[in-house]
Order: C-alpha cells, then sequence, then structure tokens
C-alpha cells in the first residue's frame, strides 16, 4: 500500500468513496456485528505471499480489502499513527486533541514447511474506519497455532474464539488491521504487535467514542522488514489466552453521582482524562435504558473548560447518537430549549467534521438520514427538528467546502 505522509513527508493519497450508507449501517451492524469483525479482522497481521494456494472459501476470518475515501482534509478531524515513534495522535486540523503510545508490527517474517508465510508488519498509508465495537472477540488465525506449536483447529472451532483478546474496543480497518487494547500496557510504545496497532484499553474506548465509520485514519512512518521471527520474539509478542475484561471502577456509582462528577471532571485542567471513562460510563447506561444518563450527557454539551475538551466531548455525543439515535432524540426533547439546540448543534458538527467528502454526497451522514422524522412520535419531533436546524446551520456556514487539501499531522 502506497503511504500517505504527513508533516513534510509527502502527499496523501485520494480515492473515490465506498461507504455503505448511514441507514443501512444503523439496521445491519447490530445484527452482524460479529461476522463483520471477523471479516475485517484476521488476526492483526499482513499476510506475505506464498502458501499452499488461496485460503478456503469458508473462511470467515478472509480479510476485507481497506475501504477507500474521499482525500484527507487538513481542517477536519482524522487519526495519525507514526510507526517511526510508535504513537497515535487524534486530530482535529493541525491540533493534536490529544496522543498516546501504540504498538505496532515487528516487522518480522514467520514461513512454514509447506510455503506459507506472514509478514507482521504496520502497513503505511491511509484507511478508513470500516466498523468498531466494544469488548470483541479475536478470531485467532493459523499463525497463532503455528506460533505456538499447536496443531490447527478447524475454521469454526471454539479453539479460534477469544474472548478479550483485543483489549476493551477495537476499531476495523481492513487488510487485517486494527486499532485495539491491550492486556500488555507495559509494551506500548515499541515495535511488538502482529501488524494490528496497540493501544491502552482506556485510550480504546477513548478512539471508540472519537470516531465513526468513514473516520481517515493515516498510517505514516517506515516499517520494518525483518527476516525469520525467532522463537523468543513470538514469546515476547503473542497475546494471552482469555484475558478477563477489568471491572469498570464507576460501575458502582449512581447515575446522579456520575453526572455530578462528569461535571466537575469537564471543568478541571486539560492535563486530566478523566471524564473520559465517566462519560463512556454513563453512554453505556444511557443507550441501555437510563434516560436520565443520556439527558445530563446531552445537557453538558459545550460545557467543558477548555475548547478541545469541548471539540472531543462533542465526538462522545455523535458516537451516542450514531448508536442510538431514537434515544438520543427522545432525550433531546426532554431537555431544555438552549440545551438541545446546543446539543444538536454538538452532534451535527462533530459527525459531519469526521466526514471528508462532499456535503451533498448520496452517502454524506447526515444524522437525520439516521432517522426519519416519519418514525419519531410527538415526545421525538423537538428533538429532530433541533437536529434539522444545526444541519441547516452547518449547510450554510460550510457550502460550498473549501477545496480539499491534504492532511498534516501533528
Amino acid at each position: 500500500m502506497a503511504a500517505a505522509r504527513l508533516g513534510g513527508r509527502g502527499g496523501a493519497r485520494t480515492a473515490s468513496i465506498r461507504i455503505i450508507h448511514e441507514d443501512m449501517r444503523s439496521i445491519l451492524l447490530p445484527r452482524f456485528a460479529p461476522a463483520l469483525a471477523a471479516l475485517l479482522l484476521a488476526g492483526c497481521s499482513v499476510v506475505g505471499g506464498g502458501g499452499p494456494g488461496p485460503a478456503p472459501a469458508e473462511d470467515p476470518r478472509i480479510g476485507a480489502d481497506p475501504a477507500e475515501g474521499p482525500p484527507v482534509r487538513r481542517d477536519l478531524k482524522y487519526v495519525v499513527v507514526d510507526v517511526d515513534v510508535n504513537e497515535l495522535r487524534y486530530m482535529d486540523g493541525e491540533q493534536v486533541l490529544w496522543r498516546a503510545p501504540v504498538g505496532t508490527g515487528t516487522g518480522f517474517r514467520l514461513t512454514t514447511e509447506r510455503g506459507r508465510d506472514w509478514q507482521f508488519n504496520t502497513p503505511s498509508g491511509t484507511m478508513y474506519v470500516q466498523f468498531k465495537e466494544q469488548n470483541p472477540t479475536w478470531f485467532i488465525p493459523d499463525w497463532w497455532f503455528i506460533e505456538n506449536k499447536r496443531p490447527l483447529p478447524p475454521l469454526e472451532s471454539p479453539e479460534r474464539r477469544q474472548e478479550g483478546g483485543l483489549g476493551a474496543a477495537a476499531v476495523y480497518l481492513g487488510n487485517e488491521i486494527a486499532i485495539h487494547g491491550t492486556d500488555k500496557p507495559e509494551l506500548l510504545g515499541r515495535r511488538v504487535s502482529h501488524g494490528c496497532i496497540r493501544l491502552s484499553n482506556e485510550n480504546a474506548l477513548r478512539l471508540y467514542h472519537n470516531v465513526q465509520v468513514g473516520t481517515p485514519v493515516i498510517i505514516v512512518g517506515s516499517a520494518p522488514v525483518l527476516g525469520e521471527q525467532p522463537d523468543s520474539v513470538a514469546a515476547f509478542t503473542r497475546q494471552a489466552r482469555r484475558v478477563p475484561t477489568p471491572p469498570n471502577p464507576l460501575a458502582r456509582l449512581g447515575t446522579q453521582a456520575l453526572l455530578t462528577r462528569l461535571e466537575r471532571e469537564l471543568a478541571a485542567p486539560d492535563t486530566s482524562h478523566a471524564w473520559v471513562n465517566t462519560a463512556h460510563t454513563l453512554i453505556g447506561r444511557g443507550l441501555e435504558e437510563d434516560a436520565i444518563a443520556l439527558r445530563g450527557l446531552l445537557s453538558r454539551a459545550g460545557q467543558a473548560r477548555s475548547a478541545t475538551r469541548r471539540e472531543e466531548y462533542a465526538t462522545f455525543l455523535a458516537d451516542a447518537f450514531s448508536r442510538g439515535s431514537l434515544r438520543v432524540v427522545v432525550s433531546l426533547n426532554r431537555i431544555p430549549e438552549e440545551a438541545r439546540e446546543r446539543a444538536a448543534r454538538e452532534i451535527v458538527e462533530a459527525t459531519m467534521e469526521m466526514w471528508h467528502g462532499e456535503l451533498d454526497a448520496p452517502t454524506t451522514p447526515w444524522p437525520t438520514r439516521r432517522l426519519p422524522r416519519e418514525r419519531l412520535g410527538p415526545e421525538g419531533q423537538a428533538g429532530w427538528t433541533a437536529i434539522e436546524q444545526a444541519e441547516e446551520a452547518y449547510r450554510a456556514r460550510y457550502r460550498p467546502r473549501p477545496a480539499s487539501t491534504a492532511a498534516r499531522g501533528g
């Protein structure tokens, strides 16, 4: 894959858009999430050439090609992964909203006597988020069994499924690459993976809320291409088996206590990121049955201490809308008008700032496309109208958008 270089390293790759329509995603993704995850992620490695022929057609772990998308714009939101320094940066234009160490591919090669081989590097280039998932299952590929000198089980074997193997959350990019959590945070900042990009579980959840399907992820730097993988490297990099998800320390708190905590954390200095887990916990409750949690989250839109935090908090609200549009619209209906308009504006702007294509394209993810108005009863009309008016205001400000320009990293 050709690299899309940033910050003086060259120009970004361009391509035509092929992203699933928002309405279809909202219907199909929850139903087929496990199958999609298996399709998009075949074990965090880039497969090399050779082998005894193509993989069986029934194998659900065959990696999908990376989705193509529009040119990356330097004035919108995107993700940069720099394999030279093993760092992920979540970008708002040229501003870094947050950065974190990552683990990337070792670059070693694994081959078998029968001619199968894998090159464990992290490819450079521009990818686009295809799917994201909390508490994902890892579908264990052949190379793991070969590394561990175990017989290959059938493709449908339960031995191929590892609960917790990808940490707290995963963002799938295609081409057998994902950004996901890890049970070995002490190894971050190094080349220790089989090709995937590892984050701490806390930052994996943070990124999960920050991005949406179609958000660009630009991988830059020079991935190493090394020789045969020593057994010592395999032991160093391999993931643990059946890793339990650690309990959320905030789960025991009541909703009102969490909202009070969130308000205090949003007002804290920029160096504190404690608000991330509080907002994550409230979103989880709000999208289940806790209307107070969702209304409280929406009411605090635009009230963080700094512009940087306000920008990121808005992505959490956009994520909540993308996953529970009906609940969010009804909740908007039940908060004061000023707060409703503010939250609707934040949802629309955060959603559209992750879309790098044309505003009038058929696949443009306008929030109202997720939830046609005729599907709402009286309890959702004011919320839907607020979203519609925020979209109209966004169109008025940004139509036409400036000419596309290549993104520059931070």
